[in-house]
């Protein structure tokens, strides 16, 4: 006997589309391509570009980590077309809005350790921090004067910084108790004291964590037993592919995986195959023991 559960697929960078139990959807991150300008047939992180803003199924609510471009292409297309909730950083709402017409009666900014209670689930959001490397080119003005930027908005150039500024992390609580925490950011454990917090007090069953070349497959599954969620999904798996990681992508997360099982730990880390559709619930079945 299966429960019914939820619906997802990744997409792109950060970017999952989610289905509630309830046929609810939830966009994290909308951002499917940006295309290579050497192979437009293929995007930033070396996939083939296989889907359009018009192949999103829906999208109710609109959950935005940080306001850079990665993470905020789509989201233009699914406001004028379906017309979301978009929950985002209190101090980015204004550009995000801005430079993407969004309708302030749609917009739902929120300040670390807030809840808001929609219909169809519970959000709450925490200070996260974003991964960048140090130097000049990480200041206000660099990037406000970045040849990249000529073309673009006051809103679309203050968005882009504010989005090295403030990161938001997110714990879904589903109609179901489904808890659902989506975090991003820096490797070091050092930004992630918040995180280990949360999930020691809210107990999410399945996480949403930023991989990354940084951490050996060892290191990044005992900091994934530190979560203590059943299942973990990558954000940004489209680092491992372009940095030296000593294997395949697929290779790495197996290594991750048979580290979690060597170290006792029941969280395991699926590498989501590109927008392919996966169910998450729970079974009833008769054993011998």
């Amino acid at each position: 006997m299966y429960f019914k559960g939820l619906l997802f697929r990744y997409i792109n960078f950060a970017c999952y589309e989610i289905i509630l139990p309830n046929g609810k959807e939830i966009v994290i991150d909308p951002c499917h391509a940006m295309k290579h300008p050497a192979n437009p047939k293929i995007n930033m992180s070396g996939y083939e570009v296989n889907f359009e803003c018009s192949d999103y199924k829906g999208a109710d609510y609109v959950l935005i980590s940080h306001t850079h471009g990665d993470h905020t292409l789509d989201l233009g297309y699914l406001v004028e077309n379906y017309h979301p909730k978009v929950v985002v950083g209190a101090m980015s709402a204004q550009a995000l809005a801005e430079a993407y017409n969004i309708p302030l009666s749609e917009l739902y900014p929120m300040f670390p350790n807030e809840k808001l209670e929609f219909e169809d689930f519970t959000v709450e959001v925490f200070r996260g921090k974003h991964t960048f490397p140090r130097g000049l080119n990480n200041t206000i003005g660099y990037k406000k004067a970045h040849p990249m930027d000529a073309e673009k908005t006051d809103a679309d150039i203050e968005a882009g910084y504010m989005g090295s500024i403030e990161y938001c992390n997110y714990l879904i609580t589903t109609k179901e108790n489904l808890r659902i925490y989506i975090m991003g950011g820096q490797p070091n454990s050092y930004y992630f004291y918040n995180d280990f917090s949360v999930c020691r007090e809210k107990a999410p069953n399945i996480v949403f964590k930023q991989s990354s070349s940084k951490y050996t497959p060892e290191e990044f599954a005992e900091t994934l037993d530190t979560f203590g969620g059943q299942l973990v999904l990558p954000v940004h798996p489209d680092g491992l592919l372009r940095s030296p990681i000593g294997c395949t992508k697929d290779e790495w997360f197996e290594k991750v995986n048979t580290h979690l099982e060597e170290i006792g730990s029941t969280t395991r880390v699926l590498d989501p195959v590109p927008l392919k559709w996966y169910k998450v619930g729970f079974a009833l079945e008769e054993t011998e023991n």
